[in-house]
């Protein structure tokens, strides 16, 4: 197996995007825009059974020539709950039909633990990514995730930085240093997503330059760069345009200074792509190649190491997790410490975001997974009506792991609800129909 550094060293890839079907004429090798596809594999797969997932996206991306890279949106790094055997196999799939250099993921959680009846735990996914805990236990957790999917998909790893509209939280160490302890304890590379960057800044937490000053630079092997847009007083990492001008300037001047730099890569989400227009994209992705053409060619390595001695450690990852996505998906919180009930009030606007951006989330799924029975409900309940059915549901049902199985708690929820909707029933069943031939069954 290559080692970390090695894999950022062996090809030069340059300007990419996160692929999606509707931006395959930007992807012609004709165009010179684009030179290497990165794809989030978790989109292509549903499940086949309780225990696996069957993978479309090889198949998808098999009109695509050059290298393609995987950013994953499944199983992050940042919090405790542990890949999932069956996730992990559709993962070996996809990387040995591939073939990326590296993989990555986020620095983020997606599940937490949950006390149930009896002494008993359960798993509750979130719905969204959330931040985890920054302290040296949360470094500890994060780094061995990261050697484990390394040892155990063969190829090297890159972690990407979060977003995240909380407030910091007292007992925390900066966001830089958090992510410059990971990389170094997992000896793994870092995808530098400075949209992200630059929402936390705008947001109240960690400037881009306190935070670049913080990591160690040669570990950079990817950037991430996308649009945003305001929501309730916050500033997104909505991937919902072009890269604004004020972040061109931060990547034209960091480029330079990343040693190990192989791929720039551009995010957009489907739904707004045609609103976009792929003129503006590929304007876009023309002032990114010019960035990538100007860097040096020969960069001397700038090395840094932080030490966490002394840094205070009073967080508990679990707790920290259990809190947060408690407030996210309506569970019932733990007790909290006195410190904790402080931070908690102050981030009450910031919790209501996460909440408002999980459940459009969720919404969003159902509209692609179920769309007979959201146009049938839209129809005769009207939106207000609809959302106040979806509410319901999302308080009685914690979010699934996949769309797909989303759906279809959704389908079931169904059967449980009195509504005087004209055809309801043979649109949930024609729905189920289709979710069957994906292999989606009652759990």
């Amino acid at each position: 197996m290559r080692s970390s550094h090695e894999a950022a060293s062996v090809s030069s890839y340059g300007v990419g995007i996160v692929w999606w079907p509707e931006l395959d004429p930007l992807c012609r090798p004709g165009e010179g825009l684009v030179h290497v596809i990165e794809a989030e594999p978790e989109t292509y797969w549903v499940p086949r059974d309780a225990s696996s997932f069957a993978s479309g996206l090889p198949q998808a991306l098999q009109h695509l020539p050059g290298p393609k890279l995987l950013h994953c949106v499944g199983a992050p790094f940042g919090g405790g709950a542990a890949q999932s055997s069956a996730h992990l196999a559709a993962l070996k799939s996809d990387i040995a039909a591939l073939r990326p250099l590296w993989i990555s993921d986020h620095l983020s959680f997606n599940q937490f633990p949950r006390a149930g009846a009896n002494g008993t735990s359960q798993t509750v996914c979130t719905g969204f990514f959330l931040p985890p805990a920054q302290c040296r236990h949360g470094v500890t957790q994060a780094a061995d995730h990261i050697v484990r999917r390394r040892a155990a998909t063969g190829i090297p790893v890159a972690f990407e930085n979060p977003v995240s509209y909380l407030p910091p939280h007292p007992g925390e160490l900066p966001d830089g240093m958090f992510a410059a302890a990971v990389a170094e304890a997992a000896d793994c590379g870092i995808l530098l997503d400075l949209h992200n960057l630059l929402c936390n800044e705008r947001n109240g937490r960690q400037s881009v330059a306190e935070y670049c000053r913080s990591i160690p630079l040669e570990r950079v092997w990817e950037i991430h760069l996308a649009g945003g847009q305001f929501e309730r007083g916050f500033w997104l990492d909505a991937h919902s345009g072009v890269v604004e001008p004020a972040l061109l300037e931060i990547v034209a001047d960091i480029v330079p200074r990343l040693p190990s730099l192989r791929a720039l890569i551009f995010e957009i989400v489907p739904d707004f792509i045609a609103a976009t227009g792929l003129s503006a994209i590929a304007t876009c992705l023309g002032q990114l190649n010019d960035i990538w053409t100007a860097r040096p060619q020969t960069l001397a390595p700038v090395k840094r190491r932080q030490s966490l001695a002394g840094s205070p450690d009073t967080m508990d990852p679990a707790l920290w997790e259990a809190v947060i996505g408690a407030a996210i998906t309506g569970c019932e919180p733990p007790e909290l410490p006195p410190d904790f009930v402080d931070w908690t009030q102050s981030a009450e606007l910031p919790l209501a975001l996460y909440r408002f951006l999980a459940q459009e989330g969720r919404a969003c799924a159902l509209v692609d997974t179920a769309p007979r029975t959201i146009r049938s409900l839209l129809t005769t309940l009207g939106e207000a009506q609809t959302r106040d059915l979806l509410g319901a549901f999302w308080i009685r049902s914690a979010p699934a792991y996949t769309n797909a199985q989303e759906a279809w708690a959704f389908l079931e929820y169904l059967r449980t609800v009195d509504l005087a909707v004209p055809g309801l029933a043979a649109d949930v069943a024609n729905d189920k129909q289709s979710l069957e031939r994906l292999g989606v069954t009652r759990r």
